[in-house]
């Protein structure tokens, strides 16, 4: 009876350990990760540098694309513009942002123009080819050049097809698309939810 007493305890201490080394674990990754999204040098149409820390009590609502993209990028911005409408009327919870993944092509001044198509308040940013890949790579996105000839300046651009929720802080969700501003609205308030109650971090932020 004792040897079972004991071998529950031991299961019930290995779970507990494993769990508190997951949430410190996963803490510890949100912070490396976050540390490299303050370093990554973006900057917006103006040529004036931008970090996530500029969001301050806003929440971003990132898109990776490039200006030359044929159909995602403008249907996903359309559809963007169309749920901030009716989610955030007054303009002061969500901060759009496009980040051009095709920095070879888009121009701050080709950027500037592209937006204007969609809603003025769209944030538009690009950088260097490092610097965006240092970027994705740690909000959880990625993209790459289809092209064989390195002249070819007629290509398209692989990237990631959704949205990314971020605060000044670095902490940062994916947002579920489905290709329509309904159910991407519905979607944006959800991760803010999950987002703005996320305990994980004030958690675990007290303890380091």
């Amino acid at each position: 009876m004792k040897k079972i007493i004991y071998s529950i305890l031991a299961i019930l201490v290995f779970c507990a350990l494993s769990i508190g080394t997951f949430f410190i674990s996963d803490h510890y990754a949100q912070r490396w990760q976050s540390n490299k999204l303050f370093k990554a040098k973006l900057y917006d149409v103006e040529g004036k540098t931008w970090s996530i820390k500029s969001l301050k009590d806003k929440l971003g609502i990132i898109y990776f694309g490039y200006t030359f993209c044929p159909d995602a990028c403008p249907t996903a911005l359309n559809n963007l513009t169309i749920a901030l409408e009716k989610i955030d009327k007054n303009k002061l919870q969500f901060k759009p942002i496009f980040i051009s993944v095709d920095p070879n092509r888009d121009k701050p001044e080709i950027i500037k123009d592209y937006l204007s198509s969609f809603n003025t308040i769209i944030l538009g940013l690009t950088g260097t080819d490092r610097d965006l890949k240092s970027f994705t790579f740690n909000i959880g996105a990625t993209y790459s050049l289809s092209r064989e000839d390195p002249e070819d300046e007629d290509y398209l651009v692989n990237h990631t097809v959704g949205f990314f929720m971020i605060n000044s802080e670095g902490v940062r969700l994916p947002i579920p698309y489905r290709n329509n501003s309904e159910d991407l609205g519905q979607a944006i308030v959800r991760i803010k939810s999950i987002l703005m109650s996320n305990s994980n971090f004030k958690k675990f932020s007290s303890i380091f």
